[in-house]
Order: C-alpha cells, then sequence, then structure tokens
C-alpha cells in the first residue's frame, strides 16, 4: 500500500500554519523516531491484534516505525499506569481496549489516574450486546417477553458473563420495563460462548452478550433488540430505545469493549497540531478500503467516531457504571 504520510502531513501542517501562525521546527518535523503503541491487555487477544494490525498501516502513513509492547495485569490498569508514566510528546500512544477498561480501573483500583488524563483518538471497534431469545419460544418482540417475565415472575432464565456489560444492560431492561433482577433468573457463565450455547441449547431463555459473537449460532437466536444508538446490518432488531419509545423511556446504552486508541491529554493540549496530524493519519488508514476490507476479513472494525464521539461515549457510559458499582 502506497504511503500517504506527505500529503497527509503537508495539509495539516499548513492548517497549523494558517491558524496559529507558527510552528515549532521540531513540531514541523513530528514524528522524526520510532513511536510505541502500548496494548494494555495480553498478546493474541482482539485488542491486541488490532493494534498491531493498524500499526502497520499506520508507519506507513507517518513515516515512521511503530512498536507493539504489552503491559497487561490488572484489567488493563497495569498498563495504563505505564502509560501515562512514559513522555507525553508523541512517542507513545495507548492502542487497547480504552473502554470500559480505563473506567473499570478507575473505579475498581482508586487508580491515580482520570478520564481526562486521556485524549482519546477514535474508538474503531466496538463490541453491542445483543438481546438475544431461545429461538424455540414463541414470543415475537421484546415486549411479549416482558410481559411473559411480568406475568410469571421467576419463571425466565437470562444468561450474561459476570461483570460484563451485559448484566447491567439487561438489569437497565428490566427496570425500563417496571422490572427488576429478583423478576428473572440470572445464570451467570464464565465465558460468552457457554453463555450462549446455553441458549442456543433451551437452558436459558435469553442471553445478553456482544452482538457479533452470537452470528456463529444464529439459527438458534431470535433477536429481540440491540445496546446500542443505531440498528446493526447483521441482525433483524431495533435499538433498545426504540422498543421503548412507545413507554416514553429512553436509557443509555453501555457499550461493551472497545478497541481503539488514546494519547496522553498534555499531548493533544500542548501539541494540538501534532494530535490533529496523528487523528488523520488513523482516519486515513481506517477510511482505506482495502484495509478496512482486510479487517474485516479478520473480523475487526474499521469505524470512525472520532475524538469527541469517542470521548462522549467513554463519559456517559463511565456514569452507568459508577452507578452498579459494587
Amino acid at each position: 500500500m502506497k504511503s500517504k504520510f506527505k500529503p497527509i502531513a503537508a495539509s495539516v501542517l499548513a492548517i497549523a500554519l494558517g491558524s496559529t501562525g507558527a510552528v515549532s521546527a521540531q513540531d514541523a518535523a513530528w514524528p522524526t523516531s520510532q513511536i510505541t503503541f502500548v496494548v494494555a491487555l495480553g498478546t493474541g487477544g482482539s485488542a491486541d491484534r488490532t493494534a498491531r494490525l493498524v500499526a502497520q498501516e499506520m508507519q506507513e502513513e507517518l513515516g515512521v516505525p511503530i512498536r507493539v509492547i504489552n503491559q497487561e495485569g490488572g484489567g488493563g490498569h497495569v498498563g495504563h499506569t505505564y502509560f501515562m508514566n512514559m513522555p507525553a510528546d508523541g512517542s507513545y500512544f495507548l492502542a487497547s481496549s480504552i473502554h470500559p477498561y480505563i473506567s473499570s480501573a478507575i473505579l475498581d483500583f482508586n487508580a491515580d489516574y482520570s478520564l481526562d488524563d486521556f485524549a482519546f483518538v477514535n474508538g474503531q471497534w466496538t463490541d453491542i450486546d445483543l438481546f438475544g431469545l431461545s429461538a424455540d419460544l414463541p414470543f415475537e418482540t421484546l415486549e411479549e417477553f416482558m410481559d411473559a417475565i411480568a406475568q410469571e415472575p421467576g419463571r425466565y432464565r437470562i444468561s450474561v458473563v459476570p461483570g460484563s456489560t451485559g448484566l447491567i444492560n439487561t438489569i437497565m431492561m428490566l427496570e425500563a420495563f417496571g422490572l427488576s433482577e429478583s423478576d428473572v433468573n440470572i445464570v451467570t457463565y464464565e465465558s460468552g460462548n457457554a453463555a450462549r450455547t446455553a441458549a442456543a441449547g433451551g437452558q436459558v431463555d435469553m442471553t445478553v452478550l456482544g452482538a457479533e459473537g452470537t452470528l456463529p449460532i444464529a439459527e438458534y437466536i431470535k433477536p429481540l433488540a440491540v445496546a446500542s444508538d443505531e440498528r446493526l446490518p447483521t441482525w433483524d432488531a431495533p435499538t433498545l430505545n426504540e422498543v421503548l419509545a412507545e413507554r416514553g423511556i429512553e436509557v443509555p446504552p453501555l457499550v461493551g469493549s472497545m478497541r481503539g486508541i488514546a494519547a496522553h491529554a498534555e499531548f493533544r493540549d500542548n501539541h494540538p497540531e501534532l494530535f490533529e496530524r496523528f487523528t488523520a493519519a488513523y482516519q486515513a488508514v481506517l477510511e482505506d478500503e482495502e484495509f478496512a476490507e482486510s479487517l474485516a476479513s479478520q473480523g475487526i472494525g474499521a469505524e470512525w467516531l472520532g475524538p469527541d464521539r469517542t470521548t462522549a461515549i467513554i463519559e456517559s457510559n463511565l456514569e452507568i457504571l459508577e452507578r452498579f458499582q459494587d
């Protein structure tokens, strides 16, 4: 793939010069040396694979090598802390599951960093929970299933993974219909595969887990809703808020693991033109059709939300996580 670094760098630099009147020689030359992507999770996982593939393309875009290192432990907290202790000069970026792990670490580990210390660039691949009913049940809509729960409290079973967004989305769904956890049997499984298999096999009546991960058992699942702002192309199901619209209720959808990139907030604030240059390079990579198709073939997303939208999602979801903190 041909490098597009020079035109992108030149255009961003021109904008910076036009808006500020001057750019330091050091900033104008950035980047001049290797960049490091820090993955706050283990090797081989979805966040790690995403970071390495993006790094390969972005080093062509930026004209310098990008190495990827893993700093795992504490549900991402070790990696976040390592990243925050690195120079905030544009030589290090956090390329990992930037949500919910950063928020969870802030809440669970009394972290000495906050969301304000991160400059989120983009969340390119986010898990969306599916409210999936066992296909053998007669209900065709989420309203019908909720009515059945209301009529026979305690009869129906819903599978989730402990501590997952699926569990929180389940509780918020029940509350929106005037129900509570005690009205259903919430059955926990230690893996998403086990929770999905239980729904496919009829051991439970519904599962609330990542929509993409549920596709392999689609023939055994009846999709009733998705916890998202928009419908998904892979499932014929309304959003939860579409279902709730007739009731005059809206709930903030809690998204699952969001893989993406964050910079130091200090880097963004002190070098806004460099932050924009990096952002433009990342966007160009994800909007390259050939690369996007390559990612899709490996089950990896290439969505462009941008800094503002990514930050808004993470901040709003932190408020939800705070409510359900143990």
